[in-house]
């Protein structure tokens, strides 16, 4: 997980996030509007189409009708029936197919029939239904123009009775008055046959697979290949899902997601209804440039995010990498100066502080140790210069007092101790000396001061030979010693010391401890008046960090009653290295 901390991949990840989310937006916005954009094209395309269609259908039908009562009001014809003679009927057929044939209508006629108003003479003409239909009498005429409504003279669709098979057909009925009598003498009857009538409407709806709904005078009729089926309901779009409208058409969404062309309804009481699945934007030609265009800016979209990674990737990674790196090497103590961080820009003003903190920083340091090198020397002269005139008074005294009750062997003893304590003192100047050096200073103090307290300290040593060259402060023991008797063997009269040296693979400890009345957690002292004033423990504990840093430690246990243990722990490595 750190590496979604770099600055790198938070670039790249929110170049990536915001170009995706762009994308989505975008392809979103453009699918939407290409989605539109196609349904409405699509119904365009669709409502001019099934206008033409609907529209050429009831152009056959307005010719139909108005061939009919062309016909009826012919004079001539009406001339022959008011006679009532059937040769000039017969007379009149040449004219009368002329007429017809010579009529817009006459490719969507099934039958023309003229006759009497008897309905006993018939002049007939039409296509090929003629030659395979029933022979033109009086009762099957009758039968077929039985489905004409009296008021219009228009019939809906039904089964021809002029035909021996089921053939739908509309049928057109008028009479012809004598306008001098005001007396019916004969009709006018024309069926139109649907198949010719519907034959757009068939090639329609085979090119756009689609349904097809027929709407005449209140029933309703689905297109099933080149033939029509009577259906009880068709569907009705809700009135809030118009999508498209206009005078003559209207297309309005279905409830399973379709959708519904409807076209007027025309002085035939005719109607065409379309419903049609909405339009595919890969497959629909409306929506292609719109999913090129969109395909096109999204490639323009990448190389731009492409190209500005790339820029961020040089003007802000790298510099910051750098200047990372650089602050990672000062993490490890490396100090020195990085020209490469130093640029014109604003990360180079970071750079040029970053080295100038390096450069101030090795000063410091250099001074730090210089000043440390310098304290350290200045405290041992001092300790060096810290001789207690006290403590001298006391020595001569004890020599004095054993010159005069002994034999000079016991002030040629404490002479020798004495004068190799204030050899040690005074002209050593190395700052560290080997463990077995410092226990020499030791037993040379602690044979004064067994002749200053007689018999009442005693002093062990146990010291692994592994330990005797391992180097300390010079005086880190001796303090330790003059405090185990000052404050805590003589106050009780009687005690011992023990210094305790053990060596391991990967340390040295050395403990000096003694039997006396110990102290409470926090009330350590020093003595003022011994071999150094006011060399406490805060001060050998100081000089062991000053020298070894984190390597050593210094712990103080203690006892009231019991006695007081100060014990150093020092690692081998730290300690090699000096």
């Amino acid at each position: 997980m750190k590496v979604l901390h770099s600055v790198r991949t938070r670039i790249i990840v929110i170049s990536l996030a915001l170009l995706l989310l762009f994308m989505i937006a975008y392809t979103v916005t453009i699918w939407t509007l290409a989605d539109s954009y196609a349904l409405m094209n699509t119904s365009q395309n669709n409502a001019f189409s099934l206008s033409l269609v609907s529209q050429e259908i009831s152009g056959n039908l307005d010719d139909v009708r108005a061939l009919v009562t062309r016909v009826a009001i012919d004079n001539e014809l009406k001339s022959v029936l008011a006679y009532q003679d059937a040769d000039s009927l017969d007379d009149y057929y040449d004219p009368f197919e002329n007429m017809i044939k010579a009529n817009p209508a006459y490719s969507v006629i099934d039958r023309f029939i003229v006759t009497d108003r008897t309905c006993s003479h018939f002049l007939q003409t039409g296509g090929a239904q003629l030659s395979s239909g029933r022979p033109l009498r009086q009762d099957y005429f009758l039968e077929e123009i039985s489905h004409v409504d009296d008021e219009s003279g228009f019939s809906g669709l039904f089964f021809s009775d002029l035909a021996y098979r089921d053939y739908q057909v509309i049928g057109y009925l008028r009479p012809i008055i004598d306008y001098n009598t005001g007396l019916t003498i004969g009709y006018v009857y024309a069926s139109v046959s649907i198949d010719a009538l519907l034959r757009p409407l068939y090639s329609y709806q085979e090119l756009n697979d689609a349904e097809v709904y027929v709407a005449f005078r209140d029933r309703n009729y689905m297109v099933s290949g080149s033939q029509l089926e009577n259906v009880t309901d068709r569907p009705v779009p809700g009135e809030g899902e118009t999508v498209f409208s206009n005078e003559t058409t209207r297309v309005a969404r279905l409830d399973d997601g379709r959708y519904m062309l409807s076209t007027a309804e025309d002085d035939n009481r005719l109607s065409l209804d379309l419903v049609f699945a909405a339009p595919s934007l890969l497959g629909t030609q409306g929506a292609s440039p719109a999913m090129v265009l969109a395909i096109a800016i999204g490639g323009v979209v990448l190389l731009i995010a492409t190209i500005l990674s790339v820029y961020l990737n040089k003007a802000i990674y790298r510099p910051v990498r750098r200047l990372a790196d650089r602050i990672g090497r000062i993490q490890h103590s490396d100090f020195s100066q990085d020209g490469s961080i130093d640029t014109p820009d604003e990360f180079g003003i970071i750079g040029r502080g970053i080295n100038s903190l390096s450069g101030e920083v090795t000063a410091l340091m250099d001074r730090r140790v210089e000043d440390e090198r310098r304290k350290l020397e200045l405290e041992y002269r001092m300790l060096q210069s810290q001789i207690n005139p006290h403590f001298l008074y006391n020595t001569f005294n004890s020599i004095k007092w054993m010159a005069t009750i002994q034999g000079a062997d016991g002030i040629g003893e404490m002479i020798t101790s004495l004068s190799r304590l204030m050899k040690n003192i005074s002209k050593r100047e190395a700052s560290l000396v080997p463990l077995s050096e410092e226990l020499g200073f030791i037993d040379d103090y602690l044979v004064i001061m067994k002749y200053r307290y007689g018999n009442t300290i005693s002093y062990y040593r146990n010291v692994d030979d592994g330990a005797m060259d391992v180097m300390i402060p010079r005086f880190t023991l001796q303090p330790l010693v003059e405090n185990a008797i000052f404050h805590g063997i003589e106050p009780r009269g009687t005690g011992a010391i023990a210094i305790i040296a053990k060596s391991f693979a990967d340390h040295v400890t050395i403990m000096v401890a003694d039997n006396g009345v110990g102290f409470e957690p926090g009330g350590e002292k020093s003595k003022g008046d011994g071999v150094f004033k006011n060399i406490g423990l805060d001060n050998i504990r100081q000089r062991l960090e000053y020298t070894y840093a984190q390597s050593v430690s210094f712990d103080i246990r203690s006892t009231p009653g019991l006695g007081t243990s100060c014990i150093i722990r020092l690692d081998r490595m730290q300690e090699e290295g000096r």
